[in-house]
């Protein structure tokens, strides 16, 4: 699933997803499958030109992380969640088009999928952004 936006620290709406037939997961069928799961997994990819998705290497701190929205209402940030790991993080310095790849490991199953997405460094001319939101994998 790819999306583009043009906001900046807002949440306006959910993500939908669908299953390998391209027909839409009814939410029935998702709360089914996190009552019988215990964890979620799920990764982010965010392709950037001249923006920072999670660190930002020249202050070297993530004051222009991007923030999430889980399927349970809650929000994901830095601060907040300790299961957000950078697989490669090549938006950090800012500067041209890389790519950062971002792992949700969550110890509870009703936190993902992921629903939405802010993206806080955004809005000057020459910055320029695209993600890729991928599958949900529920375990045990």
């Amino acid at each position: 699933m790819t999306h583009l936006r043009n906001y900046r620290l807002r949440f306006h709406t959910a993500f939908s997803y669908s299953g390998s037939d391209s027909v839409p997961v009814h939410v029935v069928q998702l709360t089914f499958l996190q009552l019988l799961s215990a964890t979620a997994k799920q990764t982010f990819t965010y392709h950037c030109l001249n923006s920072a998705a999670w660190l930002h290497a020249a202050t070297i701190s993530h004051e222009h992380a991007l923030r999430f929205r889980g399927v349970n209402g809650e929000e994901l940030t830095h601060e907040n969640t300790h299961y957000i790991s950078a697989l490669y993080d090549g938006c950090q310095a800012r500067s041209g088009q890389e790519r950062t790849v971002l792992e949700f490991d969550a110890p509870l199953s009703n936190t993902l999928p992921i629903i939405d997405v802010s993206v806080p460094d955004f809005g000057k001319g020459n910055q320029k952004f695209g993600f890729q939101v991928g599958p949900v994998c529920y375990n045990g």
